[in-house]
């Protein structure tokens, strides 16, 4: 954080790819932009369509999109005092 905006971020989440997966295009999303409601919708609608988690044992497809955004939203409530 730079003051109250994004200067650098990384996200990397794991089970919602083959592979554990960097998620640039919601990095850039939030990048130069301050903590908001606004901010967070759009972070959120970017990383929906970045993942792409399958259905099997341990978890379906649906479960794991909920947890990431959740997780998101707690990651960027918690990082600024604007959300």
């Amino acid at each position: 954080m730079n003051n109250s905006t994004v200067d650098d971020v990384r996200i990397v989440l794991g089970s919602v790819a083959p592979v554990p997966l960097r998620c640039v295009k919601t990095e850039a999303s939030l990048r130069g932009r301050t903590i908001d409601a606004a901010t967070i919708e759009r972070a959120k609608d970017t990383l929906a369509t970045e993942i792409v988690p399958i259905d099997d044992v341990r978890s379906t497809k649906d479960y794991r999109v909920r947890v990431s955004l959740n997780l998101l939203v707690d990651f960027l409530s918690r990082i600024s005092p604007h959300a």
